[in-house]
């Protein structure tokens, strides 16, 4: 069984060139002032930034499915330390008494495999949609001609939904027969997974984005193409809602741009491939420089956030426009003209605010259980869910910690009304 086929591999190819040559003419459009020699200047600048970016069709496919893998691997072994750790805070509580060990890690995986789903719905819709487009016949060449890229991810999702419904099913007929204080320990490990489950694709995301770094070319990029790419793509979709420059989901879409114009502009793999490791103050410098970069569009994020008016938000529009020009001109003097302005937030920083809401919750987790009323079941379990919330609240989608917080304190103050 292969990835693709040499014929379908070029064909996909040839769609990509096809559909990258079609948004780079829509991302011109953004600058209507301009004349129509320069708007193909920097069509073709930018259109030549994205292939010296992109990765071989076959490079994706293969990362995407190493990640698929990787992510369901290390998800596995996270519910299992997370339900062998509620095992243990189990066996230590008195209203857990007949509960088997092997609940706990159960409980995990079942909501793993249920929050995967949940944030893997609309794949599930595409494949839905894709075998009814393809009817007995499409189904039935493909089974006589298989290939990896044809079967992976429905096989991926079909299995993900055995697991999950047998998983779901053995453990909440397991559950209904221990005690509250297994049934409350069992819940906040189904919580914990559901939470886990939920954040696949960024997992998912994260990996592939490693291994690309891994295998890149690093012959073929330039520094700063990311960036252009993705500065482009955001003043795109900046400019063609500006009828709707107030509605939130239009400035949620051109935050999501902003967002991976950051991460670009954070992007200093170049001068670490051109640089030994002895080298300190040149890949400091590196880095002080794409930090300043990272945070002027930053800076973008913040002020289309709060632009109140139809004007500010035209400021935003055309200091995006003025950054894609820059970098199109290579003027990184015109690029960083205000970025003294502001320097960047230290990474001390920018440390306490990602950790902050993990060590509130494990404060709780301390707290809690030594309140006066709080028995030892109800507090175990307490103690449960606030360590694996703070746990996720480290990762890019981890849940909030006050409502994590509220809903401890309700099940340990009314352990009746929580069981």
């Amino acid at each position: 069984m292969r990835a693709l086929s040499d014929v379908e591999l070029l064909r996909q190819e040839a769609a990509w060139l096809r559909d990258v040559a079609r948004r780079t003419r829509v991302y011109a459009r953004a600058f209507p002032d301009l004349g129509d020699d320069e708007r193909r200047r920097i069509q073709a600048a930018v259109f030549h930034a994205w292939i010296r970016t992109r990765f071989p069709l076959n490079l994706q496919f293969v990362t995407n499915y190493a990640a698929t893998v990787i992510t369901a691997v290390g998800m596995a072994a996270a519910s299992t330390v997370a339900g062998l750790t509620g095992a243990v805070f189990a066996a230590d509580s008195n209203g857990s008494a007949g509960a088997p060990w092997w609940l706990f890690p159960l409980a995990v995986w079942a909501a793993v495999c249920v929050g995967a789903l949940y944030a893997a719905r609309h794949d599930v819709e595409l494949v839905v949609s894709l075998f009814d487009r393809l009817g007995r016949t499409g189904t039935a060449w493909r089974l006589r001609n298989p290939q990896l890229a044809y079967w992976f991810v429905p096989a991926t999702l079909l299995a993900t939904v055995v697991v999950g419904a047998v998983a779901s099913w053995l453990a909440v007929a397991t559950a209904l027969t221990v005690g509250p204080g297994g049934r409350l320990t069992a819940a906040a490990a189904g919580l914990f997974g559901l939470l886990l489950g939920a954040q696949a694709n960024q997992w998912i995301a994260s990996v592939e984005r490693v291994l690309n770094r891994r295998y890149r070319q690093p012959h073929r990029s330039r520094p700063l193409d990311s960036l252009l790419v993705e500065l482009m793509t955001a003043t795109s979709a900046c400019f063609h809602g500006r009828s709707r420059w107030w509605d939130p989901r239009h400035v949620a879409v051109v935050r999501a741009r902003l967002a991976e114009a950051v991460v670009a502009a954070q992007d200093h793999g170049d001068t670490r491939r051109r640089t030994s490791i002895t080298e300190v103050a040149s890949r400091r410098q590196a880095r002080q420089f794409h930090a300043t970069l990272a945070e002027l569009v930053r800076r973008h994020d913040r002020a289309i956030t709060h632009a109140r008016t139809a004007r500010e938000y035209d400021t935003v529009l055309a200091s995006l426009r003025s950054g894609v020009l820059a970098l199109v001109d290579g003027d990184l003097d015109a690029l960083l003209e205000h970025g003294a302005t502001e320097p960047p937030a230290s990474k001390a920083a920018r440390l306490l605010r990602r950790t902050a809401p993990s060590l509130t919750l494990v404060a709780f987790a301390v707290v809690i259980p030594l309140l006066p009323g709080v028995d030892g079941a109800t507090g175990g379990g307490v103690r449960v869910l606030l360590l694996m919330t703070a746990a996720l609240a480290l990762t890019p989608a981890g849940d909030s910690a006050s409502g994590s917080v509220r809903s401890a304190l309700e099940r340990s103050l009314f352990p009746k009304g929580a069981s």
